[in-house]
């Protein structure tokens, strides 16, 4: 298309924001002026309605403000995203002519739908571009440069709409409207202002994922976390955006159960091994490969922890990534770990657990998960305060109570701008609101929380703070989502690099609370039906019950057992939300496995015993079939009528067979009798010995016989010797 065809071809519109009590947005026409052979009138909304057949996506956009001078930079893609050939494609950008002056205007802009007209397009000579043509799902990219002299603005302090409009020919011919958009906003501060005013801003990232166990330990979903740690994955572009910002204090929200996940697939997603769960190197690690409780002796097979394990042969096994997928692994543990220990941290409980959930229904669970948390931060050598972020940003209050005092909650301020954002509840702990406005992004049909659509959101809430005046700037705390991923643009966007203004400060999340929250936290029915159910929260204790046993049973301590009870925290985490009761099974599914192995410690004997009185002892076997050292002992379940002495716990080696003998007392009849495998704090584990116990009377009736037999020898012996004297005598007499 020719630049004589391109400037009767241009399509215009305004929008000027309405006050607070003037209510909706109103879309006003081109008002006339010199300007008017350069800008066309507006076109009503009602005819950019439909969907457009090209999408225009803004990759980056040089300086982020209005500069006084000089010119914009805007740099994009335009795709045709239609079945039919696009030809002749121009770009052109555009402006609204007045700004935005208040926060709530902002926030009802933002709302805009994508097919409201919200800016008059740019004809001045230079200032769009030729793309060509399009076949159906090809996309160019584009760059515009927007001097500054070639503005419609106002030139008012505020916020402005800015983007770009793609025109194209198709079968049906060439009109007025957009046949694709992209669109944000741009500040403009005034230079007073930028000098002598500025903002706080946070920005807080989340390092969250779902990192559930299979049935042996290892990770569930092996090919999913191939995918989050490719060099275009979710958690490889998160960690490198979070390094990026250089020296600018961003603020992390760390759940260390992502860190253990990250570091078991660098080393071959192994199941978990009592024998080789113990952490190599920097603090990091996790079990090696081999059984998934070490059942099969004492013997390691000589492999140490941390060392080359079967996954590394050409076949690996299911689940297993290859070694180019276990080093990008270590690669993104690594860049977050560099880039963690130069940030502010903050702690989620471990599987980042739905604390409300764990309130209700098991508040000391709590303290578990925040426990293990600190104690694998600690491991790798990081420190962050303990933080309860729920992702829908509502807490109820009512559970308050059993949320430990020295925790910071990082909630939502629903948008309303009068609650403080940094403050102490009265329960105690320390609240920072995270600021709903800027944390929602852009407007459409732009990705609302691209880097460069939330970054200029950010931008345009700080110079609206800035241009209040004499009121002091209230501090913005951006918190993105727990998913968030920054795409694949990201670097294009320049998050931080923009964010470089004089009237922007950037800052960690603020702590140090010196006033006492007076609001009231909002939390509705749907914020409870979102919450984690009590079927969950069971399953989570029955693994932690289990675990328990297994660490009282072993004779020295083993990480096993912390993994264990991490594992048991997916079932009551904020991911298992969408699927909980497939997160339940799966948990559950791990705390049988871990029983069957140690059921491999054992009580054996008889299965009948017979006493030939009312006491006596009996014999039974311990074996250690776990493969580990233990401690235990033995505990008898039965009647009344029966006691059975059971010794102190022993020691016992890997493969070990001890023989005790108990002594019995039972009354008369047949009795059943269950010994059990015990820990030093007498729960019971492994698999027990059930046997009948019959006492018989039999014997001790011979005895009573046997004694009067000899009684009757010995009074007819006495007898006998009597009646020999006396006849003695007689006849000593008769001579």
């Amino acid at each position: 298309m020719t630049r004589a065809r391109w400037t009767t071809h241009a399509l215009g519109a305004v929008l000027v924001a309405a006050s607070v009590a003037a209510g909706p947005l109103v879309a006003l026409t081109a008002v006339a002026g010199p300007a008017e052979a350069r800008v066309h009138a507006a076109v009503p909304a009602a005819d950019e309605a439909e969907t457009t057949p090209l999408s225009v996506e803004l990759t980056s956009m040089t300086p982020s403000q209005i500069p006084s001078k000089g010119v914009i930079t805007l740099t994009g893609v335009v795709r045709n995203d239609s079945t039919e050939d696009w030809l002749d494609i121009n770009v052109a950008p555009f402006l609204s002519r007045t700004p935005i002056t208040t926060r709530d205007e902002l926030a009802r802009a933002a709302a805009t739908p994508a097919n409201e007209a919200v800016g008059e397009r740019l004809t001045d000579s230079g200032t769009y571009a030729a793309v060509g043509d399009l076949t159906p799902g090809r996309a160019v990219p584009f760059s515009l440069r927007v001097p500054v002299t070639s503005l419609l603005i106002s030139g008012d302090p505020g916020v402005y709409w800015i983007g770009v409009h793609a025109l194209g020919t198709d079968a049906a011919g060439r009109d007025l409207v957009a046949d694709g958009r992209a669109r944000t906003f741009i500040p403009l501060v005034a230079p007073r202002q930028a000098r002598t005013r500025s903002v706080a801003v946070s920005v807080v990232l989340p390092l969250r994922e779902r990192a559930r166990r299979a049935a042996d330990g290892s990770l569930n979903g092996p090919t999913r976390w191939v995918t989050l740690t490719a060099p275009d994955g979710r958690l490889t572009r998160l960690v490198d955006f979070g390094a990026s910002a250089g020296r600018a204090p961003v603020s992390w929200l760390v759940d260390p159960a992502v860190l253990d996940a990250l570091d078991d697939f660098s080393r071959g997603n192994p199941p978990l091994s009592l024998r080789s769960a113990q952490r190599a190197g920097n603090g990091s690690g996790g079990a090696d490969n081999g059984d998934p409780t070490g059942d099969s002796g004492g013997d390691s097979g000589g492999q140490p922890s941390g060392s080359p394990s079967p996954t590394d042969s050409a076949s690996p096994e299911p689940g297993s990534p290859s070694e180019e997928q276990r080093q990008r692994a270590r690669s993104v543990l690594d860049a977050f770990l560099g880039t963690a220990r130069s940030h502010p941290l903050f702690t989620l409980g471990y599987s980042d657990p739905d604390v409300a959930a764990l309130a209700r229904h098991r508040p000391s669970l709590i303290n578990r998960s925040d426990a293990l948390a600190e104690k694998q931060m600690s491991a790798r050598g990081l420190r962050g305060p303990k933080i309860v972020a729920p992702p829908s940003g509502y807490f109820d209050p009512r559970l308050l109570g059993e949320v430990p005092r020295d925790s910071t909650l990082l909630l939502s301020d629903a948008g309303r701008l009068s609650d403080p954002p940094l403050s102490r509840l009265p329960s105690g702990q320390e609240m920072v609101m995270s600021d709903a406005r800027a944390s929602t992004g852009g407007p459409a049909p732009a990705d609302p929380r691209d880097p460069l659509a939330l970054r200029q959101r950010i931008l345009s809430e700080a110079a609206l703070e800035v241009a209040k005046g004499a009121a002091p700037t209230r501090p913005i705390v951006v918190s993105v989502p727990g998913s968030w991923d920054p795409g694949a643009n990201w670097r294009q966007a320049d998050f931080f690099g923009g964010l470089q203004v004089p009237w922007v400060r950037m800052a960690s999340m603020p702590r140090g609370a010196s006033t006492t929250y007076g609001g009231q936290l909002v939390h509705g029915r749907a914020q409870l039906a979102l919450e984690i159910r009590g079927s969950n929260v069971s399953a989570t204790r029955t693994l932690i019950r289990t675990s328990d046993v297994l660490r009282h049973l072993l004779t020295t301590p083993n990480e096993a057992t912390d993994r264990l009870v991490g594992a048991a925290l997916q079932a009551s985490s904020y991911s298992a939300r969408p699927t909980p009761d497939l997160a339940a099974r799966q948990v559950l599914a791990l705390d049988d496995t871990v029983r069957g192995r140690m059921a491999k410690v054992q009580v054996t004997g008889t299965d009948f015993v017979t006493l030939s009185g009312g006491s006596g002892s009996l014999t039974v076997t311990l074996v250690n079939g776990l493969g580990l050292p233990i401690t235990v002992g033995l505990k008898a379940r039965t009647d009344p009528q029966v006691k059975v002495e059971t010794p102190d716990p022993v020691d016992m080696q890997p493969g070990q067979r001890t023989t005790l003998r108990l002594q019995v007392t039972s009354g008369v009849g047949v009795h059943d009798v269950t010994i059990y495998p015990v820990t030093h704090e007498g729960e019971e584990t492994g698999t027990p010995l059930t046997f009948s116990l019959r006492t018989s009377q039999v014997g001790r009736l011979i005895w009573y016989i046997i004694s009067a037999g000899g009684a009757l020898l010995a009074v007819m012996t006495v007898r006998r010797v009597v009646l020999r004297i006396r006849s003695n005598r007689w006849r000593r007499e008769a001579t």
